[in-house]
C-alpha cells in the first residue's frame, strides 16, 4: 500500500520498506508535532518556522509563560499548517500516557503535558496530540 509521507523517526517496515503515514490524520499529527518541537531558526530558509517548545523547558510554569506558549502554538499552526484548526491547547501537571490513562503521581512530578485538540478542515475530523515534557 502506498503512503503519503515517511513516518518519523524513520524505521524499517517489511510492507513498504520504510514506515509511511497512510492517512491525512497521521500526516497532520506528525506535522503539528514537528512544528511544535522545531526551534525558530532551526529550519533552513524558513527562520520563523517552529514554536521552540524546548525553549520553554526550564521556564517557571506561570500563567504568562503558558499563555505565551499557547498563543505561539496557535499562531504557528495558523501560518504554517493552514489545513488544520487548533481547537484548544491545554497544559496538565498530572501525567497521562499516550492512551489517555493517568499515571501514578509519584512518577510525574516536574512534568508538563501539552494537550492539543485540532480539526483537519478537509476531513471534518478532530484529533488530539499529547506531548509529554
Amino acid at each position: 500500500m502506498s503512503g503519503i509521507s515517511p513516518k518519523l523517526p524513520l524505521s524499517r517496515d517489511f510492507e513498504d520498506g520504510y514506515s509511511l503515514n497512510k492517512t491525512l490524520k497521521d500526516v497532520a499529527r506528525q506535522n503539528l508535532k514537528m512544528l511544535i518541537l522545531t526551534a525558530p531558526g532551526e529550519r533552513i530558509m524558513i527562520p520563523d518556522f517552529g514554536v521552540g517548545l524546548r525553549n520553554y523547558l526550564f521556564e517557571n510554569a506561570t500563567e504568562e509563560v503558558l499563555y505565551d506558549l499557547k498563543n505561539r502554538i496557535i499562531e504557528q499552526a495558523r501560518e504554517f499548517l493552514p489545513y488544520i484548526r487548533i481547537n484548544s491547547v491545554n497544559f496538565q501537571q498530572e501525567a497521562i500516557d499516550t492512551n489517555g490513562l493517568s499515571l501514578e503521581p509519584s512518577l510525574t512530578s516536574n512534568y508538563l503535558h501539552v494537550v492539543i485538540d485540532f480539526t483537519i478542515d478537509s476531513e471534518f475530523t478532530s484529533e488530539t496530540l499529547i506531548i509529554n515534557l
